[in-house]
């Protein structure tokens, strides 16, 4: 189990040595669904004072690696954050539908998408 972790872990440093190389601009945001249980954690809860019970669970993050990949390296253990790869369910693009980064630089996207959701009573957790 330890050598394809590693093996995983060396593709996903090539893909990043790849892609630094090509000066990519642009970084991709991604939401995980976490499930609910995450709200049983203190610092979690605190952070979403104005979650609305119901509503999702979140983690919210920005990568030059494609968002898939990125989620499977916070499940691994590599790099991760300790919600999404405790309590991660899901990769949930499609909860960015909607949202306006027109204007933004690659700094202020994440905490933007991440007060977006908050702000529609999601819990968000964002490093």
């Amino acid at each position: 189990m330890d050598e394809d972790r590693d093996y995983q872990i060396a593709a996903w440093k090539r893909k990043a040595r790849v892609a630094a190389a090509k000066k990519r601009n642009k970084r991709n945001l991604y939401v995980i669904t976490l499930h609910p249980q995450v709200l049983t954690c203190r610092d979690f809860r605190n952070a979403n004072p104005a979650y609305i019970e119901g509503m999702p669970c979140v983690y919210v993050g920005i990568t030059i690696h494609d968002p898939g990949d990125r989620y499977r390296q916070h499940k691994s253990g590599y790099k991760c954050c300790k919600y999404a790869r405790k309590f991660g369910v899901e990769l949930a693009l499609d909860l960015i539908d909607g949202f306006d980064e027109a204007g933004l630089s690659d700094e202020q996207r994440e905490p933007a998408l991440a007060a977006w959701l908050r702000g529609q009573g999601y819990a968000v957790w964002q490093n």
